[in-house]
């Protein structure tokens, strides 16, 4: 799958209702290419390329404790550059606000 996903679970805290237990998972899946595997002739002459794709993803699989109407540092992630190797120049930061909304019946 290639995109973006996101995965929320919140738990309310058993003595404090601002106290916020999530559990997240953020994934950024994207193609940046294919790489030829093998290049040849079949019996008949016809030329083939066997070909696989080139899949990059930054994933944050992560639980933290929020306090409610409060912004925290969930993670950071450090992306590769053009090479494939980290590039310790940028940064992803993940920031998630929890809020604890009224249910109205």
């Amino acid at each position: 799958n290639l995109g973006s996903s996101l995965e929320a679970e919140p738990t309310l805290g058993v003595n404090d209702n601002d106290a916020i237990d999530l559990r997240l998972l953020s994934t950024l899946i994207w193609h940046t290419g294919d790489t030829v595997w093998h290049e040849g002739k079949d019996a008949a002459g016809n030329t083939f390329k066997m070909s696989m794709p080139d899949i990059y993803a930054l994933e944050l699989n992560t639980v933290i404790a929020c306090i409610s109407d409060q912004y925290t540092l969930a993670g950071i992630l450090s992306p590769k550059n053009a090479e494939g190797k980290v590039d310790p120049d940028r940064k992803v930061m993940v920031f998630v606000k929890c809020d604890v909304l009224p249910v109205i019946p």
